[in-house]
């Protein structure tokens, strides 16, 4: 399959991108403000900016076909067949869709690599129930930066909570409290309550208390199952599980 084909295929979902956020993607700069900005900055300036935009644009281009090459070599499938599969399936088209309207803007190669193993795994089991989970995930992706995947990185290590119906076992201390991260990694002391805060509100990070009660004064927290399954996304050689 000819490079020539991935590319039209990056840029297929780049049409799908544009038209789900409702706005051109890779626009910079537009209407009346741009056009006021145009004549008052002259030729010298605005050739600059012409610089700048054709730049970002040839970046956010490798980044659609970076998620297109990762997402076929996960599935170990041609582009065309990808292809085949999103056509087939709207929902999944509009998910792939705002995989790259994400991935396309994301400069952090770990992310990115995490967004094109939840649409691979997305193509691989398209069933509704699934994809929720993975929009749910794409959402998280797009929305934390490296504090909060290191604050979850630390916190996996602790016991992890019992998958129902196994009950918590008394005198087990399931979970860390933020104390006991900041011992592991100092450096997330400067602004981890906000972190763990971003974190529990997307849900990838949850309460190690349930209804376990031991000796101290801090809540302890855990990793949730879909903290769990977005630290999967972000090894580096992940692969799509069920």
């Amino acid at each position: 399959m000819s490079k020539r084909t991935e590319g039209q295929i990056a840029d297929g979902l780049k049409q799908i991108a544009a038209a789900t956020a409702g706005t051109a993607a890779g626009a910079m700069i537009g209407g009346s403000e741009g056009a006021l900005l145009g004549a008052a900055v002259g030729p010298a300036l605005a050739t600059s900016y012409d610089m700048v935009a054709d730049r970002v644009a040839a970046h956010r281009a490798g980044r659609r076909s970076e998620l297109v090459r990762e997402v076929t070599r996960v599935l170990r499938i041609d582009p065309e067949e990808l292809q085949d599969r999103l056509l087939s399936d709207e929902r999944l088209l509009e998910f792939a869709g705002r995989v790259v309207s994400a991935a396309q803007d994301i400069s952090l190669s770990q992310k990115r690599r995490a967004l094109a193993r939840a649409l691979a795994a997305a193509v691989e089991d398209p069933a509704p129930a699934r994809l929720d989970i993975w929009e749910l995930l794409q959402t998280a992706i797009k929305e934390i930066d490296p504090p909060h995947i290191r604050l979850m990185h630390v916190i996996s290590l602790a016991t992890p909570l019992p998958r129902p119906p196994e009950r918590p076992s008394e005198g087990v201390k399931y979970g860390m409290t933020l104390q006991d991260v900041y011992k592991i990694d100092p450096g997330l002391d400067l602004g981890g309550h906000a972190v763990l805060q971003k974190l529990i509100s997307l849900g990838l990070v949850e309460s190690a208390l349930h209804g376990v009660i031991y000796g101290g004064t801090f809540r302890p927290y855990a990793v949730s199952g879909l903290g769990r399954r977005l630290l999967t996304l972000l090894q580096d050689e992940a692969e799509p599980s069920p």
